[in-house]
């Protein structure tokens, strides 16, 4: 199945004001899919890496308490007045292409730093062999700054394509003025398949049960956590944080991380990725965002070692993001075995830990596990620890835990000691400014979903839901006007509480289980983009 990074988005889902548009794209495909032409492109050969070099530097870097490195940025200047192929089409439209071959790099990415592109104008980007392709880009997405930049795609090589129609009101010009090439397998798509590594994908160790192992109890949570990646100066890292909630409700898209993952530059926000089953290697990489605003921050000397940021590219609908709650409870949390850490160890697919202990260490929490249920790992930096009400009490420091050695203490930062930074004077340097923005003297707060906080401006279009057989036992086979893709299905009881809450995949008909729901009668809910269908369920046992 190809794996098509698109995501067709309404123009009406575009936030209001100065918030930048970024990653989101526009669905389709390239022109060149379409028309009988050339496949001979030129390439631009990138020398391989010392991987080798590179990953012996990263081991020597002890702790957890910095970013993991990962890619290698090359200064360039690419554009098609000086590279690729361009081909004149009949109709007085044009299509220019570019392919790079960056030997032996594990995933590869660009940054533009002119991006000036007509109304109609579509740009494209796709591995040689189609498996994964992501675009429309228009001119929609420019940045504030006048640039543009795309999210990762794994394997060496990458095709870049433009097309520019007849009679556009000016040419277009695209400046590529750096590349990235990849080094550490963020995707693991270089491990042996007869022996992966880490058992569960790239973590190094195997003790990390995949997040969906707790997803019955832990469902909301799960969705709250994040993967992203940072390209600044000469290198790409990564690390882990989590949305959270804000007392207005009004859906900021706050990210909680740690201080020491910062680092200044491009940011691409990898959503949902994560395996579906216990004993899955692999997650989806096609939700994503790009663009942030930084809040507050400051570092683990002073205080907690903290950082909150805000995405400005806006978060599609379907990816289904949870704000997680937190308390700003100064207590030690209780029943450790009933809390949770969720996070990305080594950039790998979403994990799951359980506490074995927990106790204070001044601003931070000390935590450590067992054998079989989880530890951590660098590149799990920033990820949220929640306690047994399921809000998050700190993100995560420092620490030497490891599957080899899960008694090892791991540090995470007090969400308490964030709150103000012992009362610290500047906004900048403190949550409370943002999380509780008309200072209501919170001093916890539920988590909700994004979608449905209220502020998505854009009106959706109710449609009927077919269900059959209804009542049922809780299997039934749903039809709607809807297409194939990534949607949302959301069940309610009689009196309005949300009662279960899962990304699905959509057909024109498909099957859903819902035999976990106790008999009675249910408002059953079908998001798919800007289309809401609904339908009353019966399930009778």
């Amino acid at each position: 199945m190809k794996h098509l990074l698109q995501v067709i988005v309404i123009a009406l889902l575009c936030m209001a004001g100065t918030e930048v548009m970024a990653q989101m794209s526009y669905g389709g495909e390239p022109q060149s899919f379409k028309l009988t032409i050339s496949q001979n492109i030129p390439t631009i050969e990138v020398e391989a890496l010392d991987v080798d070099a590179l990953l012996a530097e990263d081991a020597s870097i002890e702790g957890k308490n910095h970013a993991l490195r990962i890619g290698v940025n090359k200064d360039v200047l690419y554009t098609s007045d000086n590279s690729g192929r361009i081909d004149l089409l009949p109709n007085g439209a044009k299509i220019w292409r570019l392919k790079f071959h960056m030997d032996k790099a594990t995933y590869t990415s660009m940054h533009f730093s002119t991006f000036q592109i007509p109304d109609g104008a579509e740009l494209f980007f796709y591995t040689p062999d189609r498996e994964y392709v992501i675009g429309k880009f228009t001119n929609a997405n420019l940045m504030e700054d006048g640039t543009f930049y795309p999210q990762e795609l794994p394997g060496d090589e990458i095709i870049v394509e433009y097309y520019e129609p007849a009679n556009a009101a000016f040419a277009g010009k695209l400046v590529i003025d750096q590349i990235t090439q990849g080094y550490y397998d963020f995707f693991h798509i270089y491990r042996d398949e007869k022996e992966e590594k880490g058992g569960l994908g790239n973590a190094e160790g195997t003790c990390h049960p995949n997040a969906i192992c707790y997803d019955a109890t832990w469902h909301d949570q799960i969705q709250s956590v994040v993967c992203y990646t940072m390209r600044s100066g000469q290198y790409q890292y990564m690390c882990s944080g989590a949305m959270v909630n804000n007392t207005a409700r009004d859906g900021k898209q706050y990210l909680l991380s740690a201080n020491h993952c910062y680092e200044a530059g491009t940011w691409t926000f990898y959503f949902n990725y994560q395996a579906t089953t216990c004993t899955g290697t692999n997650g989806s990489i096609l939700r994503t965002a790009t663009g942030y605003s930084l809040k507050a921050k400051d570092d683990g000397n002073t205080s907690s070692d903290f950082m909150l940021v805000e995405i400005t590219g806006t978060i599609n609908p379907n990816y289904n993001v949870f704000l997680a709650g937190w308390t700003t409870a100064t207590t030690l949390p209780t029943n450790p075995t009933d809390c949770g850490a969720i996070h990305h160890p080594g950039g790998d697919i979403k994990k799951f830990s359980v506490p074995q202990h927990i106790s204070a260490s001044g601003k931070f929490w000390s935590v450590n596990w067992a054998t079989a249920t989880g530890a951590t790992e660098q590149g799990s930096s920033g990820s949220p620890l929640f306690n047994k009400d399921k809000l998050i009490v700190g993100q995560l420091y420092a620490g030497s835990s490891s599957c080899s050695t899960p008694t090892g203490w791991d540090y995470y930062g007090k969400f308490s000691n964030s709150w103000t930074n012992s009362n610290n004077s500047s906004n900048a340097k403190k949550l409370k400014p943002w999380l509780d923005p008309n200072n209501t003297g919170a001093t916890s707060l539920q988590g909700e979903y994004l979608n449905t906080v209220g502020i998505n401006n854009y009106t959706q279009v109710v449609d009927a839901l077919n269900v059959y057989p209804n009542p049922n036992s809780g299997m039934m086979t749903i039809s709607g006007a809807f297409t194939e893709g990534e949607g949302v299905c959301r069940v309610y009881d009689m009196l309005g509480n949300l009662v279960m809450n899962r990304n699905i995949t959509l057909a024109p008909e498909f099957t859903l289980n819902l035999d976990q729901l106790t008999p009675g009668m249910y408002m059953l809910e079908v998001n798919s983009g800007d289309r809401t269908s609904r339908a009353k369920i019966i399930i009778s046992k």
